[in-house]
């Protein structure tokens, strides 16, 4: 299996490297030209040679006005006529778009959304502001969602706290001068069942004298929606969301946004996967399941958002933003501590720990800004604070043992059925508050560099109490219960512990970029990053941020009179000193080094024909890894593959709308997708093969109505999304018909 994964990725780096080669090439070629430093001017400029929509004319951050060929540093975008197309309604479907974006195997156990971007963790925004934890957080939809826009790498320096993979920012749908309704509805495979509704319009005219028919003082859009289906394997998600926004503007520079969020959501999942045996992935009937089958997370979130921007005169911007968030996390899983009797011929699954945790937290942001602009200068300065609070409680059982791996027949038929003992109860509290500058420079017509430092206070509180019987592993009796479903708990050996820590951190970016032409510029950058560790997944989480840095160097082209985009960027991203908790133990456990290429180009190759391309190649190996537990730094594991990276990721999506005048509005597409195999475990024992999921396309629309078919994995190709631990690995769905319909009125 290992030669003919390795003969599949010869041909594939062949073929994706000769593309950004000749990327390269044809920007080297492009003609020369003067930019201007004016932001209007540049948006005009760029429309000229707009792909697929929304591409080169996108600026280059939810708080920045600058193009995105002036920034010095790699921004990934993927535009809402892609994810219509792609049928996409969950933020995982959309993530094979961005070149190096995978699902990550580290903390994945399906009812949230995890990521690594260029092998490493990534945190989530929306609208700029923080969007949830990277662990135990929620399913994100797509319901409301714009576009989406990936930062790579890390980006303290601008937006605080933040993983060394980088941002994920979801660009919200906003309301509109003019009135439009639509309604959505959809049936698909494995009882998929789906169904939004979208209103937007003016509230009230205009009546000031500087008030346009096309400017309404009051806006507002209302969009709810409802997701139910069964999943393939049982990864059930039913999601309730009601979202309405409104906009108030003044005649005097003066605009207020308010955003409401509810969303109920119910996730099945699965934290065990497949199983590795004699570490090969067991040869059994890919239905077959190895979970609990009453593990779900309920998830309840509620939040509202106020922001204001006051403009003072043509340069002076001021922008202030509050927002508050209640989270409700229950969930039940399954641990992946299971093993197999015997790791060679084993036919049993022993060791099945399940967990019964709820948190309920308290999400608070602020954020002040001020935004200078002048022809050669954008100045930013800012504070921000944010604080997330609430309690966590967790309760454990052991689950008997699945007796026959090639027949399973789970033991447990209920949660209340199973001996629980309580593991801990806490106090958390998560604070951050930062200070920071930022000045995009025009040196001249071809020179821009952009500088950002910003200072962070770190504070973490976690008091509570523990069950000290996990800390030793000892928690259970080697007897089952009465009823064969779990093994019988010891009373709970409660301590409490309080733990507190607080740090500062400073954090720093560079870069420049030389415009050769108006239709190419190299940009080169350097930047790092804090990530404060603050998670109800871990038992205990009071240590100081991890650390992160990133060099980086690359190329934005648009060539061919505008028919083709592309950016290309080679990179060397660290990260320093993250933890984890191994046998109820947490520390720090090691670093690890990803250096790469990532190649996204998009074109219009004639007309109707759009197409887009995203490849990724990464080389991530861990430079440091103690076992918490002897405190050694395991020399085997040193220059291993990180867990759940491949080294090469290709992504291509295409769609063409029939140009004959008897088949005006009908068109057709498709894409394929594939990664390289990957490993389950640090030691590079256990590995998931690489897989090319192929998907189709085939629509009809017109200006009132639009009817589309997705045929997802056409060819029905066995694929994995992450691992689910040493152990284990998610399979992807198989293949599937999803049919939609929109209305316009």
């Amino acid at each position: 299996m290992k030669r003919k994964t390795m003969a599949m990725q010869r041909p594939m780096r062949t073929i994706v490297m000769a593309v950004a080669a000749a990327c390269c090439s044809m920007s080297a070629q492009a003609q020369n030209a003067s930019l201007g430093n004016d932001v209007e001017a540049d948006k005009k400029a760029v429309q000229q040679v707009e792909i697929s929509g929304r591409f080169e004319g996108e600026i280059a951050s939810a708080k920045s006005g600058v193009a995105l060929r002036d920034v010095p540093m790699t921004l990934s975008i993927v535009a809402a006529d892609v994810l219509q197309e792609q049928g996409a309604l969950t933020l995982d479907a959309a993530i094979k778009n961005v070149s190096g974006l995978t699902q990550s195997s580290t903390n994945n156990y399906g009812y949230f959304n995890n990521y690594l971007a260029r092998g490493l963790q990534v945190n989530f925004l929306r609208d700029g502001l923080p969007d949830g934890p990277a662990v135990n957080g929620y399913v994100r939809t797509l319901t409301d969602v714009q576009q989406i826009e990936v930062l790579k790498g890390p980006g303290s320096a601008l937006y605080g706290s933040g993983a060394p993979g980088g941002f994920l920012n979801l660009v919200g749908k906003k309301p509109e001068n003019q009135a439009a309704q639509s309604v959505d509805f959809g049936l698909g495979s494995f009882n998929e069942r789906h169904l939004k509704l979208d209103l937007t319009g003016p509230l009230a005219s205009g009546s000031s004298s500087d008030q346009t028919s096309s400017s309404a003082p009051i806006k507002y859009r209302l969009i709810s929606s409802y997701l139910d289906t069964d999943g393939y394997r049982g990864y059930g998600n039913k999601t309730i969301e009601l979202l309405p926004s409104f906009v108030f503007a003044s005649g005097a520079g003066q605009v207020t946004s308010l955003d409401f969020r509810h969303l109920d959501s119910t996730i099945h999942n699965d934290s065990v996967g497949m199983p590795f045996r004699n570490h090969m992935i067991l040869d059994v009937p890919q239905e077959n399941r190895y979970y609990t089958p009453f593990s779900q997370s309920v998830s309840k979130i509620d939040s509202v958002s106020l922001k204001h921007v006051a403009q003072i005169n043509e340069e002076w911007t001021l922008r202030a933003a509050l927002a508050y968030g209640k989270r409700d996390l229950d969930f039940l899983r399954n641990v992946p501590s299971w093993r197999l009797n015997d790791p060679v011929t084993g036919t049993q699954i022993v060791n099945r720990t399940w967990r019964d945790q709820q948190d309920r937290l308290h999400d608070s942001n602020a954020q002040f800004e001020s935004v200078w602009r002048t022809a050669s200068h954008e100045v930013m300065a800012g504070v921000a604070w944010s604080q997330t609070d609430g309690t966590a409680m967790r309760k454990q059982a052991l689950i008997a043992p699945i007796a026959n791996i090639f027949a399973p027949v789970l033991p447990e038929t209920s949660n209340a059925a199973l001996d629980e003992v309580l593991a801990w109860k806490r106090d958390v509290k998560s604070a951050q508050s930062g200070i920071y500058l930022q000045d995009q420079m025009a040196l001249s017509k071809e020179w821009k560099m952009r500088a950002s430092i910003r200072y962070d206070r770190y504070s973490i509180d976690d008091a509570g109490d523990y069950n000290s019987l996990f800390d030793a592993g000892g928690a259970f009796l080697s007897t089952l219960a009465d009823n064969k479903q779990s093994f019988v708990s010891k009373p709970a050996q409660i301590k409490h512990e309080i733990a507190s820590v607080s740090s500062g951190k400073l954090n720093s970016s560079l870069g420049a970029v030389y415009q050769a032409s108006a239709e190419t510029s190299f940009y080169v950058g350097v930047a790092g990053g804090s990530f404060s560790n603050f998670t109800t997944e871990m038992g205990r989480t009071a240590f100081a941020p991890e650390t992160s840095r990133q060099w980086e160097i690359g190329n934005r082209s648009v060539f061919l009179n505008g028919l083709v985009s592309s950016n290309i960027a080679f990179y060397d991203t660290r990260r320093f000193d993250f933890f984890q908790t191994a046998n109820g133990l947490s520390g720090t456990l090691g670093s690890s080094q990803t250096r790469g290429v990532d190649v996204e180009l998009m074109a219009r190759p004639m007309q109707g024909w759009k197409l887009r391309l995203a490849y990724a190649y990464q080389d991530a190996e861990l430079t440091k890894y103690v076992n918490v537990v002897t405190k050694v730094n395991d020399a085997a594991v040193i220059g291993k593959q990180v867990p759940g990276t491949s080294k090469n990721q290709l992504s291509l999506w295409s769609s063409y709308d029939l140009q004959a005048p008897a088949l005006k509005g009908f068109g057709f597409g498709g894409g394929l997708s594939y990664r390289d195999a990957f490993y389950a475990d640090a030691s590079n024992t256990n590995q998931a093969p690489g897989k090319v999921v192929l998907d189709l396309l085939a629509y009809y629309r017109t200006q009132q109505f639009e009817v589309q078919a997705n045929i997802g994995n056409a060819s029905n190709a066995r694929w994995y999304r992450y691992a689910t631990g040493d152990g284990g690995v998610a399979p992807g769905d198989a293949r599937s018909l999803n049919l939609s319909a929109r209305f316009k009125f």
